[in-house]
């Protein structure tokens, strides 16, 4: 698949423009399904999960392609069905719930996600179909903050890249499910990574004390 050839009838004056086609993300079964974390929970109260920030052409609804590295553009008749930044934060409620990183309950978008004692905070880094001269692929790159609301501080940030070939390099739908699964795994690691470094800052404070 070549964005560019799919976006190329656009720019066309005469006839039509195809019709708009809406996608949404979908958790990977390999990260939904994997056992449950056995480790004790660096955190004890619950997550709110806010709405990823989507900078630039991510939040223009369109699904985005890249070709090579730095030629970027949208597809205009391909959108995404929910805010790419919506979608986000809902799946990274069902997954992290699932990763071991706290006690407690995670809330995406909750009328009370305010009141949580903590918060994660998203951001869309990459989330590019790559057209290269003989492959496709999807590249996902997302930032994570766990934030104390009480005094607003960030007590954990990282950032996390994750790659996934596309099989039916034709085929959209393939292309939609390349994105959910480098996404899925994407904040699985990003959670993980998240409760491996509080718990060892939390040893580090207890040998400390």
């Amino acid at each position: 698949m070549s964005g560019l050839l799919a976006a190329g009838p656009a720019g066309c004056l005469r006839g039509t423009l195809p019709p708009r086609e809406y996608y949404r993300l979908s958790p990977a079964d390999s990260v939904t399904n994997a056992p449950r974390a056995v480790s004790a929970p660096p955190l004890r109260g619950s997550v709110g999960v806010r709405v990823y920030d989507t900078p630039g052409i991510y939040g223009s609804g369109a699904l985005v392609y890249r070709v090579g590295t730095t030629s970027y553009g949208a597809y205009p008749s391909r959108e995404w069905a929910i805010p790419l930044g919506e979608m986000l934060g809902a799946l990274t409620q069902e997954i992290v719930q699932r990763r071991g990183l706290t006690s407690g309950r995670v809330a995406f978008d909750a009328p009370d996600s305010k009141n949580q004692p903590y918060e994660w905070r998203g951001t869309v880094r990459e989330f590019d179909e790559v057209d290269d001269p003989t492959a496709v692929s999807a590249s996902v790159s997302l930032g994570a903050q766990l934030v104390r609301v009480a005094d607003d501080s960030v007590i954990w940030s990282g950032v996390v890249r994750e790659s996934q070939a596309v099989v039916e390099t034709r085929s959209i739908e393939s292309v939609v499910a390349a994105l959910s699964a480098a996404a899925s795994r994407a904040i699985a690691r990003l959670a993980d990574e998240a409760a491996t470094d509080l718990r060892r800052l939390a040893a580090a404070g207890a040998r400390g004390r």
